[in-house]
């Protein structure tokens, strides 16, 4: 087929920055905390409106409660709904395009409204992570549609509302979609240089509950078994087993327990996230989280249990994502943007698509930083700039100008 030059179509849409940046504020300043199910159901009807002049297959997705262990014992928590469009699935060339709308910020967050720094940089809650993102993929797909090769690529977009709490309901979702495409485009914020994101660190999130036997603090501590202490010495001897792995990063964010100090505690509670570099790492730390749990609940009056509340997997490098590396590379030497990329201590959604073998882009969201604070800030030429590079990347792909290889898909 003789194409032409697909850059000559990325300006066929005139994106104009203004509206772009009215709209990032508006859906930013929508709350859309992974547990404000209303503020969830409120930006999905935001979606169907975007979506529907792509004129593809709407769906509305309810996903299985998120299951926690507290204090108190195991709860269950209601997700939000995913959100799915689908196009052309009998094409011959088939992408999965994906991102989160759900934010770390609940309602009761004070972060709530955007504000302007200087004329390319805003802050907000979920500029960067991941409205921009989400902006970002649907702009890109209403250019590339406008393009002479549309009906040579099919594509599918799914967008979750779960991520920033592991993706629990998610990732049958995303395993199942990743299996019947090709490949996949993730839309998390670039790294803070504009790189894309080659590796991740595995992430996974643990509760313990350790109850132990109450008693008299000063006439009969003998009797009692202290859960407090029990659940220090435990959390200790898991710093000792994972500080002289430099792949393991161990961080306890939450810790429980006790009340009146007269009595000794007969429960504990804590909450701690491992985040590992490769596979081996993963396996150290659940046969060391088994060994150690056992040897507690082998001490007389305690009780240990341990949840997983969520695990990925690390993104690791392979033959596939790096030549699609350079075909994104390629892309954005045509536009002008050198593109390079770099490894996270963060997990996404890409940890889990990974799993299915297909080559995954990742990090092809906005260019911005202080992710997870008050001071999260977007860059906002990055808009247009991923946006032109994830067009030119779908028509390349469309219009046979990169080579199609099923070896490599």
């Amino acid at each position: 087929m003789n194409t032409g030059s697909c850059c000559q179509y990325l300006d066929s849409v005139h994106h104009n920055l203004d509206e772009l940046t009215e709209t990032i504020v508006a859906w930013a300043e929508m709350n859309t905390g992974s547990l404000n199910i209303g503020g969830l159901g409120n930006f999905v009807g935001i979606l169907e409106d975007s979506f529907l002049g792509l004129s593809g297959k709407i769906e509305t997705i309810l996903l299985q409660p998120q299951i926690r262990l507290r204090p108190e014992g195991r709860i269950s928590l209601t997700l939000g709904k995913a959100f799915s469009v689908r196009k052309k699935l009998d094409a011959p060339i088939r992408a999965l395009l994906t991102i989160h709308y759900d934010t770390v910020y609940g309602v009761e967050h004070p972060f709530q409204k955007c504000r302007v720094i200087d004329h390319n940089t805003i802050v907000g809650p979920g500029v960067a992570d991941a409205k921009g993102g989400l902006l970002v993929l649907l702009r890109a797909l209403e250019l590339f549609e406008a393009s002479p090769w549309s009906d040579h690529l099919g594509w599918e977009v799914l967008i979750t509302p779960d991520e920033e709490i592991g993706s629990t309901g998610s990732a049958p979702l995303l395993l199942n979609r990743a299996g019947r495409n090709h490949f996949a485009l993730v839309f998390e914020p670039a790294l803070p240089d504009g790189s894309l994101v080659l590796l991740r660190n595995g992430s996974s999130v643990y509760s313990a509950r350790l109850t132990g036997r109450s008693a008299h603090a000063g006439r009969e501590p003998e009797r009692g078994r202290n859960a407090i202490h029990a659940m220090a010495g435990f959390i200790m001897n898991m710093k000792e087993q994972f500080e002289n792995r430099p792949g393991i990063i161990l961080n306890v964010g939450e810790i429980s327990g006790g009340g009146p100090v007269n009595i000794v505690p007969d429960l504990a509670y804590s909450r701690f996230n491992v985040r590992t570099h490769s596979e081996e790492d993963g396996r150290f730390v659940d046969e060391t989280l088994r060994r150690l749990a056992a040897d507690l609940n082998g001490r007389e009056g305690f009780k240990l249990e341990l949840s997983v509340d969520y695990s990925r997997p690390p993104k690791m490098s392979d033959r596939k994502s790096l030549v699609f590396f350079e075909h994104v590379a390629n892309c954005g030497r045509e536009i002008g943007v050198d593109i390079k990329w770099g490894h996270s201590g963060g997990a996404s959604d890409a940890n889990i698509i990974a799993q299915a073998g297909i080559p995954v882009l990742d990090g092809l969201g906005v260019r911005g930083g202080s992710l997870h604070s008050p001071e999260e800030y977007i860059q906002l030429d990055s808009l247009v700039e991923r946006i032109r590079l994830t067009a030119l990347l779908l028509m390349k792909f469309a219009s046979g100008n990169i080579p199609f290889d099923r070896n490599i898909c």
